[in-house]
């Protein structure tokens, strides 16, 4: 009985087609309450409204670029709202940024002055359409070089748990340790059992080694008859950040492709991520050259609409220093940057690539002093 309720909490958090369907429509339905926040710097305050999940993949990032532009950030939450009291915010907003977390449908019958649409969450797939050589090759040379001369010097190899005792050792001394390094309070992980019955019984683990050593490894769940790999837990060895600085974990990645290609899969999905590009983990996985997607789960339906209620130099900063992925009408994904006349584009922060429709540099003077969106389109 415990497996059979495990296999249905995966499938009400994670699963595709009905299960997403239906989740979508709970989460929407009538009356259902809603959390708020509100971040607060000296110069700036964000207010959120809407679906949870916005705490976990919206807030959080832009709370740190909030605090990089305008100082310390004090975090309060608010009373749970309604759809209707959504609606009032909407109307008489307050803070100088408004994020609703709502459906693609809510988000787009909202105002459109001063505002964007981003996806809550987004997947980067890996085709695996040749061997293993072939699919380095992809990779950029110079980065390509730099991977073969760390296999060498740390003599990495993989190795596929698909043991009990492979899991506790991965879930124990990798997995949590990780988290707990890397997030503290704010870890988000899959808990114990819904990784064992859902995740693991369901794929394997993929171990590097160094020396003989394991030092890092990924929970990978095979779906669509083994063909796909979904990559879902990371870890290293005791959470101890050597490894990062030794390159282990970009081996997990390299290795993981290369095992897919070995054994004939066909697909691999590096598992969700923020609409944020600025984060170094998408600035690193964007080297295999992924195609950006909308989630296959509840969440491909999920957005948040950012809107800006005040033009301050504060929220100017916060918006040119955020390059983020942004939804049109049709629901395909967008690369934005903002400028305006002091405040130069961030276009280090690359976002091309397939998957991404368009891309589109928003001038803060007519996005901030118009009715429509600002900014030109160029086409992918």
């Amino acid at each position: 009985m415990s497996d059979v309720w495990t296999r249905l909490k995966y499938n009400w958090g994670s699963g595709t087609g009905h299960w997403a369907g239906a989740h979508q429509r709970w989460a929407s339905a009538p009356g259902r309450r809603f959390p708020g926040r509100v971040h607060t710097s000296e110069n700036l305050s964000v207010v959120y409204e809407g679906f949870p999940e916005g705490l976990t993949y919206i807030l959080p990032y832009l709370r740190d670029q909030q605090a990089v532009v305008d100082g310390p950030v004090s975090v309060a939450d608010t009373a749970p709202v309604t759809w209707q009291g959504i609606q009032r915010s909407v109307r008489e907003p307050e803070g100088d940024l408004l994020v609703i977390g709502c459906s693609h449908e809510r988000a787009l019958r909202l105002p459109r002055a001063r505002s964007v649409v981003l996806p809550l969450r987004l997947h980067l797939l890996i085709d695996i359409v040749a061997d293993a050589e072939t699919m380095h090759k992809t990779v950029s040379k110079n980065e390509r070089r730099q991977f073969a001369n760390l296999r060498r010097k740390h003599e990495w190899t993989y190795e596929i748990g698909t043991a009990d005792a492979d899991f506790e050792f991965f879930y124990e001394r990798m997995h949590l340790p990780t988290m707990a390094s890397r997030y503290g309070d704010e870890a988000r992980s899959a808990d114990r059992d819904l990784a064992l019955n859902a995740l693991f019984r369901r794929g394997l683990i993929l171990f590097v080694n160094e020396g003989g050593k394991r030092v890092a490894g990924v929970l990978c769940r095979l779906e669509d008859d083994a063909k796909t790999v979904r990559m879902r837990l990371l870890g290293v060895l005791d959470g101890d950040f050597t490894h990062y600085r030794t390159g282990a974990v970009k081996a997990v990645y390299y290795l993981t492709i290369e095992w897919a290609a070995d054994t004939g899969r066909k697909l691999i999905d590096f598992s969700g991520g923020d609409p944020f590009p600025g984060k170094g983990v998408f600035q690193f996985k964007r080297r295999f050259h992924p195609t950006v997607a909308h989630a296959r789960d509840h969440l491909g339906g999920r957005r948040a609409y950012l809107r800006v209620v005040r033009d301050s130099p504060a929220v100017r900063d916060l918006l040119v220093a955020t390059p983020m992925f942004t939804v049109d009408d049709d629901n395909r994904i967008v690369a934005t940057h903002f400028t305006d006349r002091s405040r130069p584009a961030l276009a280090k922060i690359r976002m091309d690539g397939a998957g991404v429709h368009a891309a589109r540099t928003v001038d803060l003077d007519g996005f901030l002093g118009s009715t429509v969106h600002a900014g030109q389109l160029v086409g992918r």
